[in-house]
């Protein structure tokens, strides 16, 4: 259980880092992705489209983006807008997919957790090659 709840944890710090680089406007902002203010990058929350107790996609990148605090409240957050910009953004097939997947059970087992590591610990290093190059 040790061993499960500190893949979470690395894997939750992971995708803040990866949001910090990938959502970053003029390397020191970012634009809620639903009500579309910018903001300084360190107001920041990692919000997610579906809730983070959904483990099947609480660490889908598509999932997750920087929202600010108002947006990012949950119950009264900007849940409608959301869904609109990632309708946007992905598509419906790719909207519905997070939505019906990612309320069925967790099936992770720390393997499948430290795989997920990996992976998006390729796709930090990819975010901050592609932020190295644009600067």
């Amino acid at each position: 259980m040790k061993e499960r709840k500190r893949l979470v944890k690395k894997l939750d710090a992971l995708c803040r880092k990866i949001l910090l680089k990938r959502d970053a406007v003029f390397g020191d902002c970012f634009r809620c992705i639903s009500c579309r203010k910018f903001l300084p990058i360190a107001s920041g929350n990692v919000g997610h489209f579906i809730g983070r107790k959904h483990e099947r996609v609480r660490w889908d990148l598509r999932n997750i983006h920087l929202q600010c605090v108002h947006c990012n409240k949950w119950k009264s957050g900007n849940y409608g807008e959301y869904r609109r910009v990632l309708l946007e953004r992905y598509g419906e097939a790719v909207v519905d997919w997070m939505e019906t997947i990612g309320k069925l059970p967790p099936a992770y087992t720390c393997f499948d957790l430290e795989l997920l590591v990996k992976e998006l610990e390729q796709e930090l290093k990819k975010q901050i090659e592609f932020t190295g190059r644009c600067r």
